[in-house]
């Protein structure tokens, strides 16, 4: 009997686990079709992950911005010493800033065009002589320390940092390209290894202060040729001004072709060359939104060794009005020099030349382009054609040419 229900119970208990049996065959091959599914997604999702962290890897940091500008320049200078002709040149700017702790910036300025000073006399403030190839011009990191900025780096500029305004022309066509004519052209000068601090309080007030070394022989040696830079300065609502003093140990290697020119002409050597200190006065003043006007004066004392220099001064006012979509700017500076009546004597005079008058229109087409257009003169103090070579009344003179053209920016 017992025999008989075994056999009784048995089969009836494998009717009974049967289907469940199946059940489980059921979900056991559905569960491995899903997790094969499931693989090839998280196979597919590891494999974009890795080329999205590739692609990030060949970019930019999430601190670092870069922007930069394409500009073009076509015109022609009459009575041009160097040519006549219409010429079109390029330049194109890159900035590249990065922050670490959001405070700070690692700044690194790259430049390329192909402007020659040698081939083509029409050049505007965008200009560049890159020589078709990129160059890094600028490269400094800036920090705060307590209320004060710093700046370090190997290409710093001297008024790198500087918060002091002396004139807010806009400078952008001719005379800012131009020996001499720049506005604060003779306090600007210099880049190379330094450093500047720089402070604005909130009164109104701020000042600042750098050093640069302009050759790689040694900062603050004898050996080197090292430009000290301060400035002073106080900004209202719609008026300020201030003072920037510049103190260079060279003169003929800091102020442009016209001075190392005069100083290969007259044998002022190295030993020679005393330097120069200059100082620039400021001041501007918005009589409303739409105008504003600026007034500055340079004062350039130079030293050589064994002779006697006069101090020369210029004089510049410029004026910015708003008009229509862009902005109307003219600007009259006169342009001084100096000049040797006598190739044997200590005697250095100084010299005016005359003045220059630019007038040029910037044209906003939108906020990416910028249409430049205008005409820049110059009204020299004796007619270039009445001096001679042996000439004792004049050694230097400003050139009777008329430049006109037109620039045009794209930025992004």
């Amino acid at each position: 009997m017992k025999l008989f229900q075994k056999l009784l119970i048995g089969p009836a208990a494998l009717g009974l686990l049967a289907p469940l049996s199946a059940s489980a065959n059921e979900v056991t091959m559905s569960d491995f079709v899903g997790a094969q599914e499931l693989a090839v997604t998280s196979t597919r999702i590891e494999g974009s992950k890795a080329k999205l962290n590739n692609l990030e890897a060949g970019s930019f940091s999430e601190t670092t911005t870069m922007s930069g500008s394409a500009s073009f320049q076509v015109g022609a200078v009459d009575e041009s010493a160097i040519t006549e002709a219409i010429t079109a040149t390029y330049s194109y700017d890159i900035d590249l800033n990065t922050t670490f702790t959001g405070e700070d910036n690692l700044y690194v300025g790259i430049e390329t065009g192909n402007y020659s000073a040698t081939s083509v006399d029409f050049a505007l403030d965008s200009s560049g002589d890159g020589g078709d190839t990129l160059s890094v011009t600028s490269m400094y990191y800036q920090f705060p320390l307590g209320n004060y900025e710093l700046a370090v780096g190997p290409k710093l500029d001297s008024d790198d940092l500087m918060p002091t305004t002396t004139s807010t022309y806009s400078d952008s066509f001719f005379f800012g390209s131009q020996y001499g004519l720049a506005s604060n052209y003779f306090t600007s000068q210099g880049t190379g290894a330094g450093v500047t601090v720089s402070r604005t309080f909130d009164n109104g007030w701020n000042t600042s202060g750098s050093v640069i070394a302009t050759d790689t022989t040694g900062i603050l040696t004898k050996e080197g040729i090292d430009i000290l830079t301060l400035s002073l300065g106080y900004d209202a609502d719609n008026y300020g001004g201030g003072i920037v003093y510049q103190k260079s140990e060279s003169i003929c290697t800091l102020v442009g072709n016209h001075a190392t020119q005069l100083c290969n002409d007259y044998g002022i050597t190295t030993l020679l060359d005393e330097g120069y200190n200059s100082t620039t006065f400021g001041a501007y003043y918005s009589p409303g939104e739409e105008t504003t006007l600026s007034v500055t004066s340079s004062v350039i004392d130079a030293s050589v060794s064994g002779a006697t220099v006069d101090t020369v001064a210029d004089f510049q006012f410029a004026v910015d009005r708003k008009l229509g979509d862009g902005t109307l700017s003219a600007s009259w500076k006169t342009f001084p020099f100096f000049k040797v009546p006598d190739l044997n004597g200590t005697l250095i005079r100084g010299d005016d030349l005359g003045s220059f008058i630019e007038l040029y229109y910037t044209y906003d087409v939108n906020d990416s382009l910028t249409i430049t257009p205008g005409v820049a003169f110059a009204m020299p103090a004796t007619d270039a054609a009445s001096i001679n070579a042996g000439s004792d009344d004049l050694a230097f003179y400003l050139y009777d040419r008329t430049a006109i053209g037109v620039g045009a920016t794209f930025k992004f």
